[in-house]
């Protein structure tokens, strides 16, 4: 039987359900209206359009790293109460969902890509499992974004750290001479900082040149106004100071772009776990005692936060 437009429509307005899962829907049941129906109700998918309106706030972060440990995932799946977030269930999605991605030798193009492969566990796609789960928590669930980490040669390691309980999760990629213990220590020890420390970029060369020049705008504001100060109490005292000249400005301005670094990149952050240690200087003693250590790439993942390019729920 041909599936027409207006078939498709009969079936959408009587289910709510999306045009291409009406279509689907049809196809597999030969053409028959009410199977179609049943087949809907049945893939949890009749009312996900109702559901998709209501926002997903809540969730998980999680990672996976394949069995050679050279390939990890961090995924987040989105469901609309802590409570479903909670159940094994819930988990047991956003697992599979990443150790697919650990395993897979071809990345997804996109959360699209993802939902349309299959789940090794069940045979089904993704998009079928998180519509099943839609249907049996009854709340709407969304898989948010997914990032995965490939090391490029034998000599790379890559490693994941959840923390908070799936609030947050983090993926780490180091090159090194020889991996051992020690290494295997140190990346779980950088991917706890990641975690804690939230850095923007990996190097200083890596930040975002409008970044840096919004920034310098605003700390030569700062600087500006500093000197400014200063210099209105120098001339109550009765000594005035000569205004400064371009290249002290800048050179002020520099020294506050350091200290901004050493908020926001990584390799400049202050050691979590020694307050005395920068990253790199960490990294630089790992160097001493076990050969060439190279941290090499992160992806930091925390539950809900806002995502640059993304489109809101509203929109």
């Amino acid at each position: 039987m041909e599936i027409t437009s207006q078939l498709v429509k009969t079936l959408r307005d009587k289910t709510s359900a999306g045009m291409m899962d009406c279509k689907n829907a049809l196809k597999e049941c030969g053409g028959d209206l009410e199977k179609a129906i049943d087949w809907l109700r049945q893939k949890g998918l009749m009312t996900a359009r109702k559901r998709a309106d209501r926002a997903t706030k809540e969730g998980l972060v999680l990672t996976a790293i394949s069995a050679d440990g050279r390939t990890g995932a961090v995924v987040e799946l989105n469901s609309e109460t802590d409570f479903v977030s909670k159940m094994e269930s819930f988990r047991e999605i956003t697992e599979s969902l990443a150790g697919f991605l650990a395993t897979e030798p071809n990345t997804p193009a996109d959360v699209d890509a993802l939902l349309q492969c299959r789940c090794p566990k069940c045979g089904e796609t993704f998009f079928e499992v998180v519509n099943r789960a839609r249907g049996t928590t009854g709340e709407n669930m969304r898989l948010r974004r997914f990032k995965v980490l490939r090391a490029a040669g034998p000599d790379g390691l890559v490693r994941g750290y959840v923390h908070s309980g799936g609030k947050i999760g983090v993926l780490v990629e180091l090159k090194a001479g020889k991996i051992g213990p020690e290494v295997e220590e140190l990346a779980h020890d950088l991917a706890m900082h990641v975690a804690a420390s939230n850095p923007m970029a990996l190097r200083v060369e890596h930040v975002s040149p409008d970044f840096v020049e919004k920034e310098k705008a605003v700390q030569q504001g700062k600087a500006q106004e500093e000197l400014d100060e200063k210099a209105e109490k120098a001339r109550k005292t009765g000594k005035p100071v000569p205004p400064p000249s371009p290249e002290m400005l800048a050179k002020i301005v520099e020294g506050k772009m350091r200290k901004v670094y050493t908020e926001l990149v990584l390799h400049e952050q202050i050691f979590i776990k020694d307050q005395k240690m920068t990253v790199s200087g960490v990294i630089a003693d790992a160097c001493k005692k076990v050969g060439p250590v190279e941290l090499l790439a992160f992806a930091r993942f925390q539950l809900g936060e806002e995502v640059e390019g993304e489109k809101t729920e509203a929109e």
